[in-house]
């Protein structure tokens, strides 16, 4: 068995929690959140797959964990104004960790 950890950003959690109930995992949670570095929502999904199941966990996230283009203010200061312009930067996908599982229960 393995463990992973997917934290996955909030606009894409619902379409990818769907195709992960398909896959019928041993066990799944999941646990909303907020912050890093762009202060936005995302869902930590904590699940425990068959080592024969990791591809295709790896597969749906790859599918419905997108990356896009926002902008975000970031400040300049300039003779002591400070003035707030828009900077483009990636936000989505996923950030996955698997882990070896020596032990599993659940009560």
């Amino acid at each position: 068995m393995q463990a992973m950890l997917a934290i996955v950003q909030s606009e894409d959690v619902e379409a990818t929690i769907n195709k992960l109930k398909t896959l019928h995992l041993p066990s799944a949670r999941y646990v909303a959140s907020s912050g890093g570095f762009l202060r936005q929502g995302n869902t930590s999904l904590t699940m425990v797959v068959k080592e024969d199941q990791v591809s295709a966990v790896l597969d749906v996230l790859r599918v419905t964990c997108q990356r896009r283009t926002t902008y975000v203010p970031a400040q300049l200061e300039v003779a002591q104004l400070a003035s707030a312009f828009p900077v483009e930067v990636q936000v989505g996908g996923a950030t996955v960790f698997v882990y070896d599982l020596e032990r599993f229960e659940e009560f």
